[in-house]
């Protein structure tokens, strides 16, 4: 009995304590923090109670919860950038207690001159606000989205975008329009492209580490150039300094299918921070004592020669700073970056073929290459406050790519040779961009204000001695050098250089505080610079025994040069080098309103007049001597509506005018090979100018820890758009350009973001798109009638990411990529064979990166993980079959890395 008394009062006393313990704990105080200017959430904002360990941190929405026993406390409210607030005598009872923090920037109080914030546009939730409240339908990529998804360049940061991919040699596809159709800007400025056969910079010559964010639109604005009807791309380099910072990052790895293995070099002079030449004397000189000259001695610095070497691992880093200093009352902030990285890529056992119309197989080969790239790339920024709401930046950016690639191949050829080739392929990329902008307001209540900017970009493409050596398969199954038409051991030097300057002042005056008028001037002058010069040897005086083609110095040397047995002609023809500008000068006036509180009206038009020219020779002709001048002066209206339903759920509606100018080398009727095997071009000078009539239509809806789902219709009409089209001369296909009768873009795409737990969130966009244009009469292409080229019908991106803090320092940061491209037109059909079409292709990557403490963290990455071969087939009509001609696999590849910050 007393037993079972005991047993029910210590019950009760434990129901008793519990109950005890439940009452004291049940205080909470919660509330948000937010940027006091701004009013953006300030997710990671730290709330502790003095004295101890316990706090809570702000989540992607700045809310925080700190669950604590009854009584008076006193909280320290911290963000990185801000100034702390301390809160004395806040009392905690049954009833939660909410306190709503407003953080003041630390740059915003000087001295007597207060200095206003600016954004920090780097995180997923900023740059969702953004996206939220812009005027036109953007989307975006912050660098700690791109860091946390492992992605290391603008190039894979575009193609997580909906309805965006990436064709061959870096062409960006948009709603399936090329490379012609879209813009890219740095900072919202212009920049040239060194690739002379794409109007874009490729996109992968801006590291991760150098970006604030990438914004795309694809809908048009007055404020913009109207050259674009894809997409708008403008990359923000890094600016914003929110307290002094020193950082170091550095990574390894390497592809599993290279790493450790034998890769082969051709002979090089140097590493790849050096460029490859050839004796300016021998350019310059006349060709006949150009004959005498190249006998008395070796007029390039590299060598035939092949090496075979063991891959090491591929190694990047990056070193970053950045400080603010006062100045009286003012702010100077300066910023810098560098980062460099080196990598190797091997692919074995790949292949391509070609066909005839029956569908037999004319060039069948097999091959192995072996790729080293290095990039290099450097950042500066200094910023200067003048007064409480104007500044003055001025950015440097500087960039080096530059990709070596030696190829051993074997196989048939169209008239049953057995060869063996040697070739190597070295292309660099450089950048050198400078831009100096300002912003400036004044009036009563800073109604009016005054932007202005400019920039220099100078490009180039190089390609600094490509080398070939041919050998053929003799009877008695030896090999000896391929001599067919003395063309088949060669080099070519090729470089392109590309200038580009621009400006641009506009005026907004608002008449009331969401209500503007802007009135604004652009200017662009842009010219290139092309050559290239090709040395060919002719070996018919010697005949090697070979029996390692990659040991060629007993035969391909000075000596044998010098003796006459070996001849080396130089070829600079006028055509392949030619001259081209093109010089715009607009004005935009445009304006936004709202005629009810829920209707956005944005409401422009701009005038431009467009100089564009080549100078050029036709065959046989003499050095510039021909121009061809394309001078045009347009009116582009546009008009954007948004439409709020509620704080959730807006329409977006916009139409808008553009244009498509054709590129340089497309203008002028002079025969152009950017490179040796490559294809023969040859421009139309009476080619004209496309226009394109573009509609879309969006809804979006914005939930809370940034949820959100959009849903966008499209339609595109191509006036006269100028296609790529294939002629037969003397028996080689011969490509050209032509401004087709019309084309047509269309399509639907879905994006949605959704916090599935805690910590775990799913991202995911899909686009399905339908093109089709009427091609001109005249071609030797299949299909009169197709798709666009390079245009995918269904694109699909998904992520799911896991971010879970442990602490106020410690983080982990998971995430799962999946990339769906389907099957497109790789290559137009031409005498009746079908089109090669590249098959759909599914890529998975995997990123994981944790957070010691403020100061270190470690990453590893792992790309490909389905290590999937990329397949091209083509359609044979008369056989009705589908026959594989080409395929290769890049392998899956693997990173490691950790960065220090101070």
């Amino acid at each position: 009995m007393s037993t079972k008394l005991d047993l029910g009062k210590i019950f009760f006393l434990i129901l008793f304590l519990t109950l005890s313990v439940m009452t004291v704990m049940a205080g909470t105080i919660k509330g948000s923090i937010t940027d006091k200017q701004t009013r953006e959430p300030l997710t990671g904002a730290t709330v502790q109670i003095v004295g101890t360990t316990q706090g809570a941190i702000a989540d992607m929405d700045g809310n925080y919860s700190l669950n604590v026993t009854n009584g008076i406390y006193t909280l320290s409210i911290k963000y990185i950038g801000y100034k702390d607030i301390v809160v004395n005598n806040v009392k905690s009872g049954k009833a939660d207690v909410v306190l709503n923090f407003e953080l003041e920037s630390d740059a915003q109080a000087l001295g007597e001159v207060s200095v206003v914030a600016r954004k920090n546009l780097e995180g997923e939730r900023a740059l969702q606000m953004e996206r939220r409240k812009a005027t036109l339908a953007i989307e975006n990529i912050g660098s700690k989205e791109m860091s946390i998804k492992g992605i290391s360049n603008v190039e894979e940061g575009v193609k997580k975008i909906t309805g965006i991919s990436i064709a061959d040699a870096g062409q960006l596809i948009v709603r399936g329009l090329g490379d012609r159709y879209s813009t890219t800007t740095l900072n919202g400025l212009p920049i040239a492209s060194p690739n002379p056969d794409n109007k874009l910079i490729p996109l992968d010559l801006f590291p991760s580490s150098t970006i604030q964010n990438i914004t795309v639109s694809k809908v048009y604005n007055a404020e913009a150039f109207a050259d674009y009807s894809g997409a708008h791309i403008d990359i923000s380099t890094k600016e914003n300094i929110a307290e002094d910072f020193f950082s170091i990052s550095f990574n390894t790895g390497g592809k599993f299918n290279t790493l450790g293995k034998d890769r082969y070099q051709m002979n090089r002079n140097g590493s790849l921070f050096k460029t490859s030449g050839v004796d300016q004397a021998a350019l310059d000189m006349p060709l006949s004592d150009f004959d005498n000259y190249v006998k008395t001695g070796n007029i390039f610095d590299t060598s035939f020669a092949v090496k075979k070497k063991s891959t090491l691992p591929d190694f990047n880093g990056n070193l970053g700073f950045g400080k603010n200093i006062s100045i009286d009352s003012q702010t100077l902030s300066i910023l810098a970056s560098v980062s460099a990285g080196n990598g190797y890529q091997n692919m074995d056992n790949a292949f391509y073929k070609t066909l005839e119309a029956t569908g037999n197989v004319q060039d069948n080969f097999s091959y192995d290459s072996y790729a080293q790239e290095l990039k290099l790339a450097a950042l500066g920024y200094i910023g200067y406050t003048l007064h409480r709401h104007d500044r003055i930046g001025y950015t440097f950016f500087y960039t080096r790519n530059a990709t070596d690639t030696y190829q051993r191949r074997e196989g048939t050829d169209a008239e049953d040779h057995e060869l063996t080739g040697s070739n190597n392929i070295t292309h660099i990329y450089t950048l050198q961009n400078h831009q100096l902008n300002g912003l400036h307001n004044f009036g009563e209540q800073d109604r009016w204000e005054l932007t202005w900017g400019g920039s220099y970009s100078k490009t180039g493409s190089e390609e600094p001695d490509r080398r070939q050596v041919m050998y053929i398969k003799n009877n008695d199954g030896t090999l000896g050098l391929f001599k067919l038409n003395r063309q088949e051991t060669m080099r070519y030097f090729g470089s392109l250089d590309e200038k580009e300057w621009n400006g641009n002042l506009a005026l907004r005056w608002k008449w009331n505080e969401n209500n503007f008028l802007k009135l604004g001037f652009n200017y662009k002058n842009k010219s290139r610079d092309y050559k290239a010069t090709r040395f060919y040897y002719n070996l018919n005086k010697i005949n090697p025994t070979v029996t390692d083609i990659y040991d060629t110095d007993g035969f391909l040397n000075q000596e044998n040069i010098a003796d006459g047995n070996v001849t080396v002609q130089r070829v600079m023809q006028p055509k392949d080098s030619y001259r081209a500008g093109n010089e715009i000068y607009s004005g935009y006036l445009l304006t936004d309103f709202y005629p009810v509180p829920s209707l956005l009206v944005n409401l422009g038009v701009r005038y431009e007049i467009s100089k564009q020219w080549v100078d050029y020779a036709t065959d046989g002709g003499d050095w510039y001597a021909e121009r061809r001048n394309l001078d045009k002066n347009d009116f582009f209206p546009t008009l954007n509506l948004k439409y709020t339903i509620n704080d959730a759920n807006s329409i977006r509606f916009s139409a808008s005018r553009t244009v498509t100018r054709p590129s340089f080398i497309e203008m002028a009727p002079f025969l152009y090979q950017e490179s040796y095997g490559s294809a023969q071009i040859r421009g139309n000078d009476e080619l004209q100018n496309g226009y394109n009539y573009n509609f879309d239509l969006r809804y979006e809806r914005f939930g809370k820890n940034g949820d959100m789902i959009s849903l966008t219709g499209y339609f595109k009409y191509l006036d006269s758009p100028i296609e790529r089209i294939q002629a037969l001369q003397g028996g080689a296909t011969l490509h050209s350009f032509r401004n087709a009768d019309n084309g047509m873009a269309a399509g639907v795409e879905v994006e949605c973001r959704k916090q599935l737990i805690k910590d775990l969130r799913l991202g995911a966009n899909l686009s399905y798109m339908y093109t089709n244009v009427k091609l001109p009469e005249g071609g030797a292409y299949t299909n009169k009638e197709r798709p666009l080229q390079g245009a995918s019908p269904i694109l699909a991106n998904a992520d799911l990411t896991y971010s879970p803090r442990f602490g106020e320092e410690r983080q982990l940061n998971l995430a799962l990529l999946y990339n769906l491209q389907g099957s497109r037109i790789h290559a137009v059909g031409v005498s009746n064979l079908g089109d090669i079409k590249q098959q759909t292709l599914h890529t998975l990557n995997f990123s994981a990166g944790y957070d010691l403490n403020k100061h270190f963290s470690l990453k590893l990455q792992v790309n490909d993980l389905l290590n999937r071969n990329v397949i091209f087939k083509q359609e044979v009509p008369s056989t009705g079959t589908e026959v594989e001609v080409e395929r290769y696999k890049k392998g899956t590849d693997f990173e490691i890395g950790f960065s220090y910050k101070l």
